[in-house]
């Protein structure tokens, strides 16, 4: 569905892109992955890759990142994937830890289209795909400053979308519930056992990486040309609990 697109992904660890990037490839699209060489070399991506050692720090992308994006072709589609957990209650939520989390989880977002819509590197039509939480939409216990960035992720997604549609140029968000990759990491196996996250037993089970990479290439695809700003749920049904 992606035959001859050229598609930016941004971000991400290797248990999600290592599931999703024989899906992509398989849809025809030709892949590009800006990610650290760390993150990269963890995983077992083969295509084209842009190493960004500082991809965390937005105050980086002006001088940075520009010259990666200038390396390439113009953007058919972006899957931004970038993303900074933290598990922290009231007492211990400073506002360093918050504004840390708003740089990366929405900062960083808004810099990056900024930046491909300044180089001219978004062709018009090209899809734009973010991956949020619904943490975005739910009180969860030590997840404040985490849930703030994602509802900010959120609104970027919605305004963005109606700032880009005159070059017909599309940005929906997927909420994301618990993937069954998400397991790989200490905290969150602590937040499940402690009982502050329960979207692991979402009536439908947790999602895949796959249900993920699916519905990617879904709405970068031209399957779907006049849906834009939405913001679609894949938790398993946990949300509406």
């Amino acid at each position: 569905m992606l035959k001859d697109k050229n598609i930016l992904i941004f971000g991400g660890d290797e248990f999600l892109l290592d599931a999703m990037f024989p899906l992509l490839k398989a849809s025809g699209a030709a892949l590009t992955w800006i990610n650290s060489s760390d993150i990269i070399r963890k995983s077992n991506y083969d295509g084209k890759s842009l190493i960004f050692e500082e991809i965390k720090n937005v105050d980086s992308y002006e001088s940075i990142l520009l010259n990666h994006v200038d390396s390439t072709e113009p953007f058919d589609g972006v899957i931004f994937c970038l993303s900074e957990g933290s598990l922290r209650p009231l007492s211990m939520t400073k506002h360093v830890v918050s504004s840390n989390l708003f740089e990366v989880n929405c900062g960083s977002f808004i810099e990056l289209i900024r930046i491909l819509q300044k180089r001219k590197k978004l062709n018009d039509g090209a899809s734009i795909v973010a991956y949020s939480s619904i943490s975005s939409l739910l009180g969860l216990k030590t997840k404040l400053a985490y849930a703030v960035s994602k509802t900010a992720l959120n609104a970027a997604i919605i305004n963005l979308a109606v700032e880009l549609s005159p070059k017909k140029i599309r940005v929906n968000g997927i909420l994301k519930g618990a993937l069954t990759t998400d397991i790989n990491y200490e905290h969150v196996k602590n937040m499940f056992s402690v009982g502050n996250d329960e979207s692991g037993n979402s009536e439908l089970g947790m999602s895949t990486p796959e249900e993920l990479a699916n519905l990617s290439i879904f709405l970068l695809s031209d399957l779907v040309k006049t849906m834009t700003g939405s913001l679609i749920k894949l938790d398993g049904g946990y949300s509406l609990n």
